[in-house]
Parts: C-alpha cells; sequence; structure tokens
C-alpha cells in the first residue's frame, strides 16, 4: 500500500497536503496555521527534582490557591522558599497562569532574593509594583520587560535602592528616560545594560558611561532621534569603555562617523550589531579593530569591496549577520535593485568564511540576487553550510532543492543545528538533503513548495528535529502545520 494511500483510507480523492479552496481562507482565521509545530527534546538525563517539584506546582497552583486550608499551609513555605529557586518557579507560573498573578501575590512571594523578571505578559504588575521592588535591595539581577505606560519616574525612584545591582533589562518600558538614566547611574556594580525600544537619549546616557566603569554589555536598539549629531552628545573626553563586551546599535539613525568615534573606546569589545543604521564603511577607521567575534550588517549600505576588506581582518569571528546587505536600514521589507550581494561577490566571500576555523552562525537572509547562478549557493551550502550550527538562508527566492546538495554525501555529516529557508524556491527534492543532517534540531520552511510527504522523509531522517515552521507551506494541510510530529506519528503507524 502506497503512503498516501496509507494515511488517506477513503477519504475523497483529493491528494493529502494538496491545498483546498478553503485553506487561505483558514489561514486568515485560524492563528494556529502560522505557528510552530513542536515536540519535546529527548532527555538524556533526569531534571532536576526542583525543577519538576516547581512545573508539578505551577500546573497545579489555581486548584491549591482555591483551597483556603490547603492554601494557608502552602503559603508560610512559599515565603520561605530559597531565592535561587523564585525565577525558576515565577517563570513555570507565567507560563501556566499568568492571570492569577496579582500585584499582592508578586509583592508578597516574590520581592526578595538576587533576582527578578517582570514582564508585560502579567497583567498584574502595575506602576506600584515597580515603586515596591525598592525594597529588595540585595537585587543583582532586575528584567522589567514591555511596559509601555509606566512612566519614567517610577523605575527612576527605585534604581537608586539598588546599590548590588550588576545586570538591568528595561526592553521595551516606552517612557523609560533621563530621569531613569540619571538613577541607573548610580549602581556602579553595573555590568549589563539593556535600553533597547525605551526614550533614552544619547545626551542622558552619557553622565550614566561615565559612572558605570565595570560596564560590559549595552544594548541600544529602536531608540528614536539618535543621529549623528545627538550622538556627540554622548561622547566626552573622559569617556572609556575599556570593560565593553557588546554593542548593540541596531536601528538606529547613526552612520560611520558615530561608529568610528566610540569604537576606539572600547578595545575589548568582541560583539557588535549595527543593523539597519546608516553605515557604510564600517570598522575602517585609522584605530585598531577589535577582535569580534559576532559581527552583525544586515540592512546596511557596505559595498562589497569594503566587506571583502573588513572581514579578511577578522579572523575570529564566530556569528556573522550579512543579510539584506543594500536595503533601506529601516526595513527588509524595502528590498530593491539596490541590494549588493550578488553571486559574484558571495564567490570571493566564500573562501574567507572557510578560513574562519570558530564560524558557527551565518545569516544571509533577504539577499535577493543570490541564486542566480548554481555555483554560489551551491559552494557555500556544501562548504560553509556544513560546518555552520545556525545558518539563515531565508527569503532567497532563486534558492532551489540543488543548491543543498551538498550537505549529502561527504565522509562526515553537516554540524547543522538550525536551518532557515523560509521563502524560498526548495520542494520535495531538498527533503533527502536535510534528512542528512542528524543533529538538526530547528528548521523552517515557510512559504516554500515542500510537502508532507517530503517532510516525513526529513523527520524519519533527524531524530533530534523539535521545532518546524510550515507557515503558508501550502503542501502541508492548515490543521497540521501546528502539529505535524503528531502527523509524521500518526504516518509511521500506517507503513
Amino acid at each position: 500500500m502506497s503512503r498516501k494511500r496509507a494515511r488517506t483510507g477513503n477519504a475523497p480523492s483529493r491528494e493529502f497536503g494538496a491545498p483546498s479552496a478553503d485553506d487561505s481562507l483558514s489561514q486568515s482565521r485560524d492563528p494556529s496555521s502560522s505557528a510552530l509545530s513542536t515536540r519535546a527534546p529527548r532527555y538524556t538525563t533526569v531534571p532536576a527534582l526542583a525543577t519538576l517539584c516547581s512545573r508539578v506546582f505551577a500546573d497545579n497552583f489555581v486548584r491549591l490557591r482555591n483551597n483556603e486550608r490547603v492554601w494557608s499551609h502552602l503559603a508560610a513555605h512559599l515565603k520561605t522558599l530559597p531565592e535561587t529557586l523564585l525565577p525558576r518557579l515565577l517563570a513555570d507560573l507565567v507560563r501556566v497562569c499568568p492571570t492569577f498573578l496579582t500585584h499582592e501575590f508578586l509583592v508578597t512571594y516574590f520581592l526578595h532574593g538576587s533576582s527578578l523578571a517582570l514582564t508585560s505578559d502579567l497583567p498584574g504588575v502595575q506602576t506600584h509594583t515597580i515603586r515596591a521592588i525598592d525594597r529588595h535591595t540585595d537585587l543583582r539581577d532586575l528584567e522589567l520587560s514591555g511596559f509601555a505606560k509606566i512612566p519614567d519616574t517610577a523605575f527612576a525612584a527605585v534604581l537608586p535602592r539598588l546599590p548590588a545591582l550588576k545586570r538591568l533589562v528595561l526592553r521595551g518600558c516606552l517612557l523609560v528616560g533621563p530621569k531613569t538614566l540619571a538613577a541607573v547611574a548610580s549602581c556602579r556594580q553595573l555590568q549589563v545594560l539593556n535600553l533597547n525600544y525605551t526614550a533614552a537619549t544619547p545626551a542622558a546616557l552619557q553622565p550614566l558611561l561615565l559612572a558605570c566603569t565595570r560596564l560590559e554589555v549595552l544594548k541600544l536598539a529602536g531608540l528614536s532621534n539618535w543621529t549623528d549629531t545627538t550622538f556627540a552628545k554622548m561622547l566626552s573626553r573622559d569617556l572609556a569603555l575599556p570593560n565593553l563586551r557588546t554593542l548593540k546599535f541596531c536601528r538606529l539613525s547613526i552612520s560611520e562617523v558615530s561608529l568610528n568615534a566610540l569604537i576606539p573606546l572600547c578595545p575589548n569589545l568582541r560583539r557588535l550589531d549595527i543593523s539597519f543604521t546608516a553605515v557604510r564603511h564600517p570598522l575602517l577607521g585609522s584605530y585598531p579593530l577589535p577582535d569580534l567575534e559576532k559581527l552583525s550588517l544586515t540592512s546596511t549600505s557596505v559595498s562589497n569591496p569594503d566587506l571583502l576588506s573588513l572581514l579578511l581582518r577578522l579572523p575570529n569571528l564566530k556569528s556573522l549577520a550579512l543579510g539584506a546587505l543594500g536595503a533601506s536600514p529601516r526595513s527588509i521589507a524595502s528590498i530593491d535593485s539596490s541590494m549588493t550581494l550578488t553571486d559574484d561577490a558571495l564567490l570571493k566571500l566564500i573562501p574567507i568564511l572557510q578560513s574562519y576555523s570558530a564560524l558557527e552562525n551565518l545569516s544571509l537572509v533577504g539577499n535577493i540576487k543570490l541564486g542566480a547562478t548554481i555555483t554560489a549557493l551551491t559552494r557555500l551550502v556544501a562548504s560553509v553550510g556544513r560546518t555552520c550550527k545556525w545558518l539563515n538562508l531565508s527569503g532567497l527566492p532563486a534558492l532551489r532543492s540543488h543548491h543543498l546538495a551538498g550537505l549529502q554525501d561527504a565522509p562526515t555529516p553537516p554540524r547543522l543545528e538550525s536551518l532557515i529557508l523560509n521563502n524560498t524556491g526548495i520542494d520535495d527534492g531538498a527533503a533527502l538533503f536535510l534528512a542528512a543532517c542528524p543533529d538538526l534540531a530547528w528548521l523552517e520552511v515557510a512559504e516554500t513548495k515542500m510537502s508532507s510527504d517530503g517532510l516525513f522523509l526529513v523527520l524519519d531522517g533527524c531524530a533530534k528535529l523539535q521545532t518546524l515552521g510550515l507557515k503558508s507551506c501550502r503542501g502541508v494541510r492548515v490543521g497540521d502545520r501546528r502539529r505535524f510530529f503528531e502527523a509524521w506519528e500518526e504516518d509511521r503507524a500506517g507503513r
């Protein structure tokens, strides 16, 4: 019996996985059609007892909380939990029942210990919850993410009372601005600061940088009104960042003028993200170049000669993002004829990438001119693609299944653990090549021509695969896109 017939039985004649007239309508109404299909990892060790207890408590929290006699006993023990268990337990409760975590509950049981993470997914967190953190004087790790309506003054009132703070994340707190930054300057032990998508300004950041000399990680993405002119207000004769190792300048309206003024102050920089900026000639100044391990140039207008010149000087790169080169820094959606990375340029780039003994992550997403000839992408996959652990080739419309042939028939299997092939021209011809990646744990083939039959072959060969992205993959039934691993199990049982 054929595999298709084993799956369909007495169903109508439409082949399994073929698009129906209702597919497009179903996708627009059912958000599950665009979600990832996942399965639990295969554990090789037994989880720690504390982990299991935390999960069980969270799964039964609502029932326990509604039993007054039981809860009065549990509440006393909850107050005496070791502080090392609190972040784990809170994360499990957020996963299971976030709406039950009121302001009073959070303040009573979780505002102590050395680590605290609160996000806007918790409806119980209000301005007075943030202000209550000031009693948490031993806090060393604080994450407050996504609180778009909590005012600058609320954060500013808390931070001066946290002298031991080493890590602070305020990502997505849209009103965080000068008052909060002035307060952060009092946290002299600070090592990690994330101000992505806040109202931080260069002028307000300068005193903080002068005061927090131990800073190792600084993330400044999506900040409005950051230009070369305003950036100059952050610089001073006394500013130095000798301990800074990670710098994120993503989605800022700055050019190499600002970048070249700051990089010499960061001699030990290892990770740099300048994606979606107006930088055209990165790190080509007269100063010594940092020994970078990670570099993101996505959606910048770096020319091919400048790119090759730069990468030749960075032999220790582990992670490189070259997505949508030449596109508008405002959006990858602005991809057009100005795209700069071509097959000829990629052929010159491949030997440099091959020389990187430590390279693990590579992204070429959205470089729409790649793949016009067979040679460049084929060589890339057969060489660099085999040795990387994470490879993103999404948004390359000319990418075809045969470009992936280099993943198969080699003395050693590919190291790939994550492979992103969304919006490409691959079909079921890629199945055998993908199945040759035994360590593959994450695969996305959204909006491709792959069907259930091809993907079943991939799962047959990839025992470690845990996540599949199948959005708008019309060769897979809408109802199977979130439960594809279950569909595969059913197919195996019917063979």
